[in-house]
């Protein structure tokens, strides 16, 4: 359930339960509408450092990827394949890391 869902729900049952004077269901949608809310600011918050530094996790990730390159590479030189397999993983995991880190991005920004 998204965070924005979250925090509208809330809302809305917290106003149905303050019309029917039900304390109960004020209470616990409250405490929904609160943890929304505080799962977006906290989205909020890693975007804006990411907008700030914005090579932040793209220096790990294209690390990785030479890492793994160098590996595969010197595996294939050398005849190993544990190492050449290793480092064709490794490369794979970190396009897979950038693409998430693209992908959480983009979600925050459009408030997911």
């Amino acid at each position: 359930m998204s965070n924005l869902y979250k925090q509208t729900a809330g809302a809305i049952k917290d106003t149905i339960g303050s019309m029917v004077g039900n304390k109960d269901l004020v209470d616990k949608d409250r405490e929904q509408w609160a943890e929304g809310e505080g799962k977006q600011n906290m989205q909020e918050t890693q975007a804006r450092r990411e907008d700030e530094n914005p090579n932040m996790h793209r220096a790990g990730d294209s690390a990785s990827d030479v890492s793994g390159a160098s590996k595969e590479k010197v595996g294939q030189a050398i005849g190993n394949k544990s190492m050449e397999a290793e480092g064709h993983s490794q490369c794979a995991q970190a396009k897979g890391n950038a693409a998430y880190h693209k992908l959480a991005k983009d979600n925050v920004r459009a408030g997911f």
